[in-house]
């Protein structure tokens, strides 16, 4: 309403101006005068009204650029909370340059709670590492298979593995990225170590790797299906993080295109995750 009464008064200061402009310009004060001064302060009009829009457009951006955040922050809070049992006995490194997200942790620790995979592989290890290893311990059965392409990052998780007791179900395994094709394209993927080749009945697929980084334009998580269909159960899930990211969205939609048995249902963590599982 403000606005609107400043808008007012300056348009009639504005025009008032205008007229005595076109006055001394040789208009006469007539219908010319007026039509003049009108078409001029219609046109400064539209140019204030443009930068007002503009900046309130800008405006809303900044503020739903915060709620995003917000939204982000809420969620990484409720999943510590959910997740706080674990963190007794050894604490768990959330944060840093463990990827994984604690709101998409606890999503990944209520879906093995669920659904009690047996045999797991992990692309690219972590936090989910020692996660996945303390529930297959409390259960007192079943084995993780983490591949990472990165060895010093590897032995990282090995160590943070030992520390918690969990050696007896989880094995982290180095898998340097190598060329291969998959699907007539090539991508850098892990080479893959035969004693993962030979696994039978893979209940769980967790996707967290490789990078993004390694290639900016590109889809590297997609041989992750492809190069496992044949060794999944057949209750089994995939679990992939980072799925709000375009390139994870055209991975997932190439997925339903080829594999038209399995279906996907995506859950609003921070990064966003996604649940691909075959259909019923």
């Amino acid at each position: 309403m403000v606005r609107s009464i400043l808008f007012g008064l300056a348009a009639g200061v504005a025009v008032a101006l205008l007229t005595k402009l076109a006055s001394l310009l040789g208009v006469s004060a007539g219908p010319a005068a007026v039509i003049l001064a009108l078409t001029m302060g219609l046109g400064l009009a539209h140019r204030w009204k443009t930068q007002h829009f503009r900046a309130m457009g800008e405006g809303f951006q900044q503020v739903s650029h915060k709620l995003g955040q917000l939204h982000d922050h809420v969620s990484e809070a409720q999943g510590l909370a959910q997740l706080t049992r674990f963190n007794d006995a050894y604490p768990l490194p959330f944060g840093g340059g463990w990827a994984l997200t604690a709101d998409a942790a606890a999503l990944l620790v209520r879906e093995i709670a669920l659904n009690r995979p047996r045999t797991i592989v992990e692309l690219g290890s972590g936090v989910s590492t020692q996660l996945i290893g303390r529930m297959l311990k409390e259960a007192g059965e079943g084995k993780l298979y983490s591949l990472d392409h990165e060895a010093g990052w590897a032995d990282q998780t090995r160590r943070h593995i030992q520390a918690s007791g969990l050696g007896d179900y989880v094995e982290v395994l180095d898998a340097p990225l190598a060329t291969q094709q998959f699907n007539g394209q090539e991508y850098n993927w892990y080479r893959v170590p035969e004693r993962v080749r030979q696994l039978e009945n893979i209940d769980l697929v967790i996707i967290d790797g490789p990078p993004q980084s390694l290639a900016p334009q590109g889809t590297p998580r997609y041989p992750a299906l492809p190069a496992f269909i044949k060794q999944l159960s057949p209750r089994a899930m995939l679990y992939i993080d980072d799925a709000k990211r375009p390139q994870e969205q055209e991975t997932i939609a190439a997925w339903l295109r080829e594999f038209p048995q399995f279906e996907s249902r995506m859950h609003d963590t921070a990064p966003g995750t996604c649940i691909f599982r075959r259909k019923p």
